[in-house]
């Protein structure tokens, strides 16, 4: 039987051999979470993440950790249970076409609505030959300009992201990706009409059917697809709106009224700071007209192309999507634009892109 004194003798040794221990457990659990620390950090390098929300940009400058876009959308098709439904202007990635057509394998229905131009690209000849269906625009007038994927009817991928290896790599480009039902609803009507193509002409916005959606987090979207929608007149209401400041990156700016109305916005001494597309800038576009009214705007340094299609108003509202900002994105192309408000951390992103770029 053991003594009182041999108990304390026990007691007093396991408490030296737990000291000991205590200490060791403490620096192994900080050590394998600095880990996991790093490498979460890693992967989320030039992304801001939100509840109902996610913010990408392409990462295009030496020695980031080129979490890239591709990867990302590879990670996002990996979670797809039910469907997926892409309208993908052009799709070159072999990476991208593994991840759809392994959906596809899981018993996820997987289709695919691309730009005639680009229906024999090679990665989409491997969807076609595992059954997975893709149909192009029919050689309609303007391009299939899109490049979103709706997942699980829940999830929005949407930006001005092409699925090619300069998209991921080369070019600056931003991608939202949002879960809303009400927002995928949207998307999944306007793939349905290219996928059955079943496209009207020009209408009032009524084919939108959740036109303001609202977010679990509050953020405010509009939705807005082109031909359909008058695109243009909500641009000129946003900037009309603007009480101090305009920020814009533009691959492509040729529309005249959009410019005109932002060059009044400076008249009226609103701040106005812009990037054009160095390999856009011709006589169509707007860049020489705001220069020489004195506006700060500049021509992209990327090896690449900047390739946004993006403006952010009183560092609130922000405007993306596949949508360039000119008479064929709103006349001819099928295309789509988001305005989104109430929501400052998205805003800042935007932002910090801005000045990533525009440097």
């Amino acid at each position: 039987m053991q003594s009182d004194s041999e108990a304390r003798e026990v007691s007093t040794a396991s408490e030296k051999r737990n000291s000991k221990f205590i200490p060791f457990l403490l620096i192994l659990f900080f050590a394998v979470a600095a880990g996991f620390g790093i490498r979460y950090y890693s992967k989320t390098s030039q992304a801001t993440i939100g509840g109902a929300w996610e913010v990408y940009f392409s990462e295009v400058d030496p020695g980031e950790s080129h979490y890239s876009l591709e990867e990302r959308l590879v990670d996002r098709l990996a979670d797809a249970t039910l469907r997926v439904d892409a309208a993908l202007y052009r799709l070159n990635s072999t990476p991208i076409a593994d991840a759809l057509i392994e959906a596809r394998r899981r018993g996820v229905v997987v289709r695919i609505v691309t730009e005639t131009d680009y229906i024999e690209e090679a990665q989409v000849k491997r969807l076609q030959d595992v059954e997975i269906p893709v149909v192009d625009d029919d050689g309609r007038e303007g391009f299939m300009h899109h490049k979103f994927v709706v997942i699980d009817e829940r999830y929005v991928w949407t930006g001005s992201y092409n699925t090619t290896y300069n998209g991921a790599y080369r070019n600056n480009n931003n991608v939202m990706f949002i879960d809303s039902v009400s927002l995928a609803y949207n998307f999944t009507q306007e793939f349905r009409e290219l996928f059955l193509q079943t496209r009207t002409e020009k209408s009032s916005g009524a084919l939108v059917v959740y036109p303001e959606v609202v977010l679990s987090d509050g953020t405010q979207i509009s939705t807005y697809f082109s031909p359909e929608n008058d695109i243009a007149s909500s641009l000129l209401k946003e900037i009309g709106a603007a009480k101090k400041s305009i920020h814009f990156m533009a691959f492509s700016f040729t529309q005249d009224a959009l410019g005109s109305a932002i060059l009044d916005c400076f008249g009226s001494g609103i701040e106005v700071q812009g990037v054009f597309e160095q390999q856009q800038v011709s006589q169509y576009s707007e860049y020489e007209r705001m220069k020489k009214a004195g506006l700060r705007v500049v021509r992209d340094k990327n090896r690449g192309d900047m390739h946004h299609k993006v403006i952010i108003v009183d560092e609130e509202t922000v405007i993306t999507g596949s949508y360039n900002f000119s008479k064929n994105a709103e006349k001819r192309n099928s295309e789509n634009l988001l305005i989104i408000k109430g929501n400052p951390d998205i805003a800042q992103a935007y932002l910090t892109e801005f000045d990533r770029v525009a440097r």
